[in-house]
């Protein structure tokens, strides 16, 4: 079948004789208005064309483009290549330059545009119809990319993440997992949060050539502080019900029509949903929610696991970690009945010796916790830190396994670091020492904490622990 290529003619020339073509294809979008730089084997995507059909007839479309110089290792990907518009209908195609390994650095001019095909006879007539001219500048030198998108306790985020070059502010990359990575140009250049289609931070940084960036992005957003499922049991180890209580931080913005569902699974088997709570609008800050729950089928011997789950005009906002409950056959209240010459009253008389046993050991390690060698001197937030000075009282090398900052009255965990190291790097605080432990306060909420209610430092160690309250 002849084919009439007239798509092949340069589309620079249709951009100085687009009038005397007659035009069926409307085209706009943002890939004219910025200067691309693109390192050799990188890639930049995301900048749109716009196709559109202003006539009464369907027409089919197929994306064309032409680069100046000419070259094969300089290319432009569409999001999609051929495709059908109905009159009236619009079309947002996005755009990716890749350049190859080998591509000459240097500057290019890039067309892109679309070109109607119709079907005249045995013939395929291609027709262009306008374009978009941009500068693609190829680059020598690549630099990586990495961002992770933290929330103010230093966990990864999953929300949708940006990557934009400056000054001319066009997407390179975008990841809705909290992580990104992209090999880019020398420049400088800026990383955007959202979350639900909402702004939630962004911060700007400069890359140099040949340079690996580490970038962390903290953002305000809605997680669960704390979560427990606890056994609440009689004097005859039966269980009634789990305490389950939970604490959403809210740092994003009130949400409508929240509801908090307890989701149950007996011995890894789904078991029900519950809903602990509906209000019409969840606030900002901490809110508790407490719930005493009983299986509909009641206990029975196993293991039970419990999560909690936040949500918003149905929408998954957050979730917590599981949390398993064992349920023995005493607690199910389906144990055997005493053998012979063992009375009920006995059996009590053992629960309540084993509980007190356990009551004793309970307030000597907390004697002992408060004779710990550990002392919490001081502690000083500013600057985005919080400097704890740490002294070891004792002759033993302590190892700091944990530390934690509670903010007073409520006592809701404000920071909690495992493994915490001193300034100098050291896991150990020498015997008979003291040093500085410095803590991330980078969105200010220890200090906030601080200048509020007051704050508890707890650390941690396996000789001890040493607390103390400041308040500024």
């Amino acid at each position: 079948m002849k084919r009439a290529v007239l798509g092949l003619l340069p589309l620079l020339l249709v951009l100085l004789t687009a009038s005397m073509v007659a035009a069926y294809i409307g085209v706009s979008g943002d890939f004219y208005a910025h200067m691309y730089q693109v390192p050799i084997g990188g890639t930049v995507s995301g900048s749109k064309v716009v196709i559109s059909n202003p006539s009464n007839e369907t027409i089919h479309v197929r994306m064309v483009y032409q680069v100046d110089p000419q070259t094969d290792l300089l290319r432009v990907e569409f999001s999609e290549k051929e495709f059908t518009l109905e009159p009236g209908e619009r079309k947002v195609i996005y755009v990716t330059l890749k350049a190859a390994q080998n591509c000459p650095p240097g500057n290019y001019t890039v067309v892109v545009g679309g070109e109607e095909i119709k079907q005249v006879g045995n013939e395929s007539i291609a027709t262009p119809s306008g374009a978009l001219k941009a500068t693609v500048v190829v680059t020598g030198e690549g630099s990586t990319i990495r961002v992770v998108v933290v929330d103010v306790t230093g966990n990864v985020v999953p929300v949708d993440t940006v990557l934009l070059s400056l000054p001319s502010k066009y997407q390179i990359e975008r990841t809705d997992t909290g992580r990104l990575e992209a090999v880019v140009a020398p420049g400088k250049y800026r990383v955007e949060a959202y979350l639900a289609g909402n702004f939630l931070n962004s911060t700007e940084f400069e890359v140099g050539p040949n340079e690996e960036k580490e970038v962390k992005l903290v953002v305000r957003t809605v997680y669960f502080l704390a979560f427990d499922a606890a056994p609440a049991t009689n004097t005859e180890g039966r269980i009634g019900y789990a305490y389950i209580v939970s604490t959403v931080r809210n740092l994003f913005r009130p949400l409508k029509n929240a509801e908090i569902v307890l989701s149950v699974a007996y011995n890894g088997k789904p078991l029900e949903n519950v809903s602990v709570s509906k209000i019409p609008l969840l606030p900002l800050n901490d809110t508790e929610f407490k719930y005493n729950y009983v299986p509909t089928d009641g206990w029975k011997p196993g293991t039970y696991s419990f999560q909690i789950l936040l949500y918003s005009n149905g929408q998954l906002y957050a979730r917590t970690d599981v949390k398993s409950l064992e349920v023995t056959p005493e607690m199910a209240g389906v144990s055997a009945a005493p053998g012979p010459g063992v009375a009920g009253g006995e059996e009590n008389s053992y629960l309540y010796i084993g509980l007190a046993a356990v009551l004793v050991v309970l307030v000597t390690l907390f004697l002992m916790r408060k004779k710990g060698p550990i002392k919490v001197v001081d502690a000083q937030a500013g600057d985005g830190k919080l400097k704890v000075r740490v002294e070891n009282t004792s002759k033993n090398d302590a190892m700091l396994l944990r530390l934690r900052v509670l903010a007073l009255p409520s006592k809701v965990e404000v920071a909690d670091i495992k493994k915490p190291k001193l300034v100098d790097g050291s896991k150990k605080l020498k015997g008979k020492g003291t040093g500085t432990i410095e803590v991330s306060d980078e969105d200010g909420s220890i200090r906030e904490a601080m200048e509020s209610g007051g704050v508890i430092v707890r650390v941690e160690t396996n000789i001890g622990v040493g607390e103390a309250k400041f308040k500024v």
